[in-house]
């Protein structure tokens, strides 16, 4: 039978180390012992894991996964709602350590896509809403915290040996937006590095890195498209996010995916 450490099961399911740790102290995961005493994985911990994932994409907190292995009753009632509450009441602390902790508690529980689908970006729709002084210093703030929350996990990542990964925003309307995607990919187990700016024609081989993220949410000029195919026919390893991205018809799908798979 097959042993994975922890890295290749996580690097296998795509849910980071932290999760699949807090997971093991639920319950969730139990790993086997070797006869030297070292802690391994084998495809029932594959499948268990994919399971995990399933039930969290439907909102269902761990507490009630966790009944639902024992064989108990469980309420199979999507939380995402509540986790926004919780935010938003934290939110309105006079202090930010309570936000803080959420952000950080959450990210050990959910894998890093879930998160910002579920719970960061309606969150962020939300507050975006209304321009008076409150709700837009509610807004700022929460994207503050997210940003600082983002910039600890890469850098937490780092320590790890992994695959190179530089994110970079060509267009760029939406400052977070990039740093979210960058949250994304560290479920993937990349270490990772993110320009904060746009670069609308960005000189790829001045960077050491084994992939690119090419970001973009607003559309690709002209210039932009003969950049990208001339970057393709060299083969460079791509990846892409954003808005720009997701109807251009020079965009091959299995980039992405082939990428994925060298990392693994």
């Amino acid at each position: 039978m097959a042993q994975f450490t922890i890295e290749m099961l996580s690097d296998q399911c795509g849910v980071s180390i932290p999760n699949l740790r807090t997971w093991q102290r639920y319950g969730l995961l139990k790993p086997a012992r070797d006869g030297n005493g070292r802690r391994f994985y084998d495809y029932s911990h594959l499948m268990r894991t994919q399971m995990i994932v399933k039930w969290l994409e439907r909102g269902i907190p761990l507490t009630e996964i966790t009944k639902l292995v024992k064989g108990e009753h469980a309420t199979l009632n999507s939380q995402w709602a509540l986790y926004q509450e919780s935010l938003l009441s934290a939110l309105e602390k006079p202090t930010s350590d309570k936000l803080r902790a959420l952000l950080r508690r959450l990210g050990r529980e959910l894998p890093a896509g879930l998160m910002v689908d579920n719970i960061i970006a309606p969150l962020r729709l939300w507050l975006q809403q209304g321009q008076n002084a409150t709700q837009n210093t509610r807004r700022v703030r929460f994207d503050t915290l997210v940003l600082e929350y983002i910039t600890w996990v890469l850098q937490t990542m780092r320590k790890r040996p992994a695959a190179s990964l530089v994110i970079i925003p060509l267009n760029m309307n939406d400052p977070l937006a990039v740093w979210l995607e960058a949250l994304r990919s560290s479920s993937e187990g990349f270490r990772i590095e993110v320009l904060c700016e746009a670069v609308q024609h960005p000189e790829l081989k001045m960077f050491v890195a084994e992939h690119y993220m090419l970001y973009s949410d607003l559309p690709l000029t002209p210039l932009q498209e003969v950049q990208l195919q001339q970057w393709q026919s060299e083969g460079m390893p791509l990846f892409f996010a954003g808005r720009a991205f997701q109807s251009l018809s020079t965009f091959p799908s299995t980039l992405y995916n082939d990428a994925l798979e060298d990392v693994g």
